[in-house]
């Protein structure tokens, strides 16, 4: 029977060689005049089949050799077993490479679902006492700026583009009731979206726990 040749330059022989450094050889791959007249054989099929396979393997390839995350920074505003709060810089960690969108990518996943998300715009001007944060959350700066003030005298102006993890809450399991000062910097708005986890119990003495 007269067999015709058809190569595709994209996909390797074998689909393990996309994760060495060596370029990868395409495979030949045999149809039959039968199998090009008829799309929905056994042989196009396969190939079909392995085309997409390879590729997934290459893409995937491609990620697992870029490291974790090193500098996906975000600002603990944390509580000591006092009730004392303290702010520290910190870095997440505990990243996953797998498919979320499309292509795999370093995801982080293991924090509670969102109960509550808030956007607000605090006029210039703006400051608050010290007084404890609603819930366990998320404070991500999208415009203007502000800034925050611990117990403990410390103080940080986060920018747009920042993010804040707080749990100074009233049902904190510190011995007193945590607290932090805040107030707009500056002679423009600032913008926030507040992503609250109710359901994340509050912690002490556990600074960067993200």
């Amino acid at each position: 029977m007269l067999r015709t040749r058809v190569t595709a330059s994209i996909l390797p022989t074998n689909p393990a060689t996309c994760f060495s450094s060596a370029p990868c050889k395409p495979p030949r791959v045999v149809l039959s005049r039968s199998a090009l007249r008829h799309p929905s054989s056994f042989q196009v099929r396969r190939f079909l089949l392995f085309s997409a396979a390879t590729l997934g393997l290459s893409t995937m390839a491609k990620a697992e050799n870029q490291e974790q995350p090193k500098d996906f920074a975000y600002v603990h505003l944390w509580v000591d077993s006092e009730g004392e709060t303290h702010i520290k810089d910190a870095k997440m960690k505990g990243f996953e490479l797998k498919k979320y969108a499309a292509d795999p990518q370093f995801v982080k996943d293991d924090i509670e679902a969102p109960t509550k998300i808030v956007f607000t715009e605090l006029a210039p001007g703006i400051e608050q006492d010290f007084h404890p944060c609603p819930e366990v959350q998320f404070v991500v700066c999208l415009a203007g700026a502000w800034k925050i003030k611990t117990t403990d005298g410390a103080e940080r102006t986060m920018k747009a583009g920042e993010v804040l993890f707080q749990d100074d809450v009233e049902k904190s399991p510190a011995k007193k009731t945590p607290q932090h000062w805040s107030a707009v910097v500056g002679d423009q708005p600032c913008q926030q979206m507040v992503v609250q986890v109710g359901n994340r119990k509050p912690q002490v003495d556990k600074p960067g726990v993200l």
